[in-house]
């Protein structure tokens, strides 16, 4: 119905601009804007009309593997842009996202509150829960978002590309990808040095070193090395990380380019172990403990997280329009885990008839837990790009075949558990008083898979008329599965499919542009088997979208609005199985979403930066086989708003003094993926301020929360691991550039 209601929003785009450039390529290597993704023609190209970007609005995406605009691409693209993560003084991708509409990542940590004890940072885009293996990406490479993340100081920007892509990064959900642009060596010779310090312990440095490697800017070099050294508004919690970034850039010849990118982040952990949420009405809320109060005993000793990864990229310009790039890529995500002692459940009323409730009230378990995470990922791509003209209509196109290798693994054990009526020792919630289990560790769940995925793609961008251009692709995938679980025999399959995407774009005016979309997505099951012991069918999901991109004063601002559907289909699920019985999943029917969004990102006049994200949707499980069914999807709100607004002051004696505010608001969303239920929304206020009148230095100060808003910011399940946000806490940053 809401879908069906809101088609025509898209209709609202018919504004009076400037002409806009043409087809955007990217400039010469030697340039500071060359510092974008893989499909850059080597030679110097001339651009006719003016290239914006700057601020909070770009033109270009560096996602959808072929030099596209924004404005060309059928397909709603969010950029989070360096000085958009700068003015608001982000910390961590959970805040990044804020400013993307329809992306949540519902569980987690959000500024301040230190690593959560098992490291969950689920996402959910326009309702539809994405794979945490396999739908974040770095420079397009798979990276993951499950337990370590790399840190924001790494990325030049962020992107968001909404809807099914697996034409062109195969397997992945239907709801989109989060893809993170590494910063690139430039050219030009800087060094930045950018000190913070700020509430709860916060301290950090952070120095971002690039330049030419000689004379002759054939080499180029870039450096970033971070040392965070944080404290949580949880007491004990705190982490320690280092990271070690160096890429380095050779022109071999006037037409072959190498690019070499490094990564080593090191994080030591005390972790925020979370709190179990407590039934409030038809879902849940935080129980009334202190936002202080750490739920359980801190650890011994911190656990350590560590990433390594390595990528190379060699592009071969063979001629004036076709490019030939291989890359490759290898990655370490090493994630053990050793929990002290944690609370799990908890008793708001007590159900023994014997024990006065007034006794029982906030009765929970302590749990220890050490655990074993490791993942191999090794990625390859051979991509040729070009443009040639049929009938004098231009046709842009792209060829590609890609290898995937990524092996999880997974053992763990707990320590005995306490607290519950019968048991040598009772834990309390509200009198928070706490122990270490004494206990033998059990075993728990160990399992593991090395999924192996081939996979050849082509697209094109075919210029119809002067006006209408369409967007055809297809990819066939084969996924070899690997699993095992104990001690049981490994499981294997193959898998494989076809999937494909259309997309109409219509030039309204100079001004705006409709466009249409249909795309496939295709994502096997690794750990989830039926009744007989077989995988599952792989999950498939289908998009149908309808928008309006615009561009007003004199293309400094864009509004960007989608309406959308979203099929999700044979989603597993655990069965309904009498006790006794072996556990068994099955693939479930249809999830769908349908919604609405509006994106406004720019800079409408001088000194002024605007950014507002808007998303409505009405998501719902539609077979009466799934547990969910008529149950709010987890981390779904009906709505969300994120807003910034800044002014930097243009003349005067106040010159170059900005401020601004920072308004997310989101509505009660599902708990998680494993609950039926949902927890309250929220609204919690920023301010902003910075001073850039100095030669060589920029200070800036964001104060969040400033109403001291109580509210649970992440979740995963009602028995731990929620996460309150952040009591009103200040960050203050002073950067300097040599």
């Amino acid at each position: 119905m809401l879908f069906k209601k809101t088609l025509l929003a898209a209709a609202v785009a018919s504004f009076a601009l400037p002409v806009r450039a043409t087809d955007p390529q990217l400039p010469d290597v030697s340039s500071e804007k060359s510092n974008g993704q893989d499909n850059t023609p080597l030679d110097t190209i001339t651009v006719t009309g003016e290239r914006v970007d700057e601020g909070f609005k770009v033109e270009d995406q560096r996602s959808g593997k072929l030099p596209m605009s924004i404005r060309e691409t059928p397909q709603s693209v969010s950029v989070i842009t360096a000085e958009s993560l700068e003015q608001r003084q982000v910390i961590n991708l959970m805040q990044a996202l804020e400013l993307s509409a329809g992306v949540t990542q519902y569980s987690g940590n959000g500024p301040f509150a230190g690593q959560p004890s098992f490291g969950f940072n689920q996402t959910t885009i326009r309702g539809i829960a994405i794979d945490d293996l396999y739908d974040f990406r770095d420079d397009g490479f798979v990276s993951g978002s499950f337990f370590a993340i790399p840190d924001l100081g790494i990325y030049e920007r962020i992107e968001v590309i909404k809807g099914a892509n697996s034409v062109l990064y195969g397997r992945g959900s239907v709801g989109g990808i989060i893809n993170r642009i590494r910063k690139k060596p430039l050219a030009e010779r800087r060094t930045d040095v950018e000190l913070s310090v700020g509430s709860f312990d916060t301290r950090r440095v952070e120095l971002d070193m690039t330049g030419a490697l000689g004379d002759s800017k054939t080499a180029r070099g870039r450096f970033i090395a971070v040392f965070d050294d944080s404290g949580s508004f949880v007491d004990g919690a705190e982490t320690q990380r280092t990271v070690l970034a160096p890429s380095v850039e050779f022109d071999l010849t006037a037409s072959t380019r190498l690019l070499l990118q490094a990564l080593r982040q090191t994080e030591d952990i005390v972790p925020n172990t979370g709190m179990p949420l407590r039934v409030s009405g038809d879902g849940f809320d935080a129980p009334n403990i202190s936002r202080s109060q750490l739920n359980g005993v801190a650890a011994r000793n911190p656990y350590q997280w560590t990433i390594e990864s390595a990528q190379a990229q060699l592009e071969h310009a063979l001629d004036d329009r076709w490019l030939a790039t291989l890359r490759l890529s290898v990655a370490n995500i090493d994630t053990p885990i050793k929990v002290d002692a944690y609370t799990y459940g908890f008793r708001e009323t007590g159900d023994d008839p014997d024990t006065p409730e007034i006794e029982r009230r906030g009765d929970t378990r302590i749990i220890g837990s050490e655990h074993f995470i490791d993942r191999d990922i090794w990625s390859g791509e051979l991509r040729l790009t070009g443009e040639f003209e049929v009938g004098g209509r231009a046709v842009k196109t792209g060829f590609g075949a890609e290898v995937n290798d990524n092996a999880y693994s997974r053992r763990g054990a707990y320590q005995n558990i306490e607290g519950f009526s019968g048991t040598s020792t009772e834990f309390n919630l509200y009198d928070g008083n706490f122990e270490r289990p004494t206990g033998e560790f059990t075993p728990g769940a160990d399992f593991g898979g090395d999924p192996r995925a081939t996979g050849y793609y082509a697209q094109a961008q075919i210029s119809a008329t002067e006006r209408l251009k369409v967007l055809l692709g297809a990819r066939y995938d084969e996924v070899k599965l690997r699993s095992y679980s104990g001690d049981a025999p490994i499981d294997e399959e193959t898998v494989s499919d076809v999937t494909g995407r259309v997309g109409l774009t219509f030039d309204l005016n100079q001004n705006a542009s409709l466009y249409t979309l249909y795309a496939q997505s295709f994502s096997p099951v690794l750990f989830d088997f039926d009744q007989n012991g077989q995988l599952l069918d792989p999950e498939t999901g289908d998009i149908y979208e309808v928008g309006a991109k615009t561009e007003w004063f004199d293309r400094r601002l864009g509004v960007n609005a989608a309406v959308y559907r979203v099929d999700r289909d044979k989603v597993p699920v655990g069965a309904d199985v009498p006790p006794g019985d072996d556990p068994f999943s099955i693939s479930s029917g249809l999830q769908r979403s349908e919604g609405f969004e509006i994106e406004i990102n720019g800079r409408p006049l001088p000194g002024w930066d605007l950014s507002l994200a808007y998303n409505q949707v009405d998501s719902a499980f539609k077979d009466p086989r799934d547990p969910f069914f008529g149950i709010q999807p987890g981390g779904t709100p009906d709505w969300q708003l994120g807003i910034y607004s800044g002014y930097e002051i243009q003349n005067g004696p106040l010159k170059d003094l900005g401020f601004g505010a920072s308004l997310f608001a989101i509505d009660d969303r599902g708990v998680s993926t494993f609950v039926a239920g949902t927890i309250p929304g929220y609204e919690r206020v920023d301010l902003h301020a910075s001073y850039k009148g100095l030669r060589k230095a920029e200070i800036h100060v964001v104060v969040r929360n400033i109403t001291d808003e109580r509210y649970v910011e992440g979740a995963d399940r009602k028995n731990n691991y929620a996460q309150f946000g952040s009591p009103t806490a200040v960050l203050l940053s002073v950067k300097y550039s040599l």
